[in-house]
């Protein structure tokens, strides 16, 4: 019995090489988001522990303006950090389309691999049967 050989393999472990360099890249894109969005939170939550600040006590002008000009700040940080967050999501979706392709990719060759598997297995049967006929032929014509 010969053994099987897939004439393709070495194709296939790179499309799955690129199959796992897409997931990871796919997980970073996802961390990222996750720490851009706690990253948001703590720069929401700092703004409203500001605003609410500002209206507690009794405090000098020059205070109340920094206090302002600080929650501006904050403000302007929050839509930095939201554009970012979109502009990672869209590479999400990029990302993700990316992986998609080169599932299927690995999918076709691993789906060819099988088929070739099984063909394999069928010749190898019929090669099988011809030998035992054949003994079988050889062993009638002696006696």
């Amino acid at each position: 019995m010969q053994k099987f050989k897939y004439k393709f393999d070495s194709i296939l472990k790179i499309k799955d090489n690129f199959k796992k360099q897409a997931m990871k890249e796919v997980a970073k894109v996802g961390k990222e988001i996750e720490e851009k969005i706690a990253h948001r939170n703590e720069l929401i939550t700092e703004l409203t522990e500001c605003k609410q600040n500002s209206k507690k006590t009794v405090m000098k002008i020059s205070e109340l303006q920094f206090i302002e000009s600080h929650i501006f700040f904050l403000s302007k940080k929050i839509e930095f950090v939201e554009g970012e967050i979109s502009r990672l999501k869209l590479l999400l979706k990029m990302r993700q389309n990316e992986l998609i392709e080169k599932t299927k990719e690995s999918k076709i060759f691993h789906k060819l691999k099988e088929s070739k598997l099984v063909t394999h297995m069928r010749e190898e049967k019929k090669e099988e049967l011809r030998t035992l006929d054949e003994l079988a032929t050889q062993k009638m014509s002696r006696n």
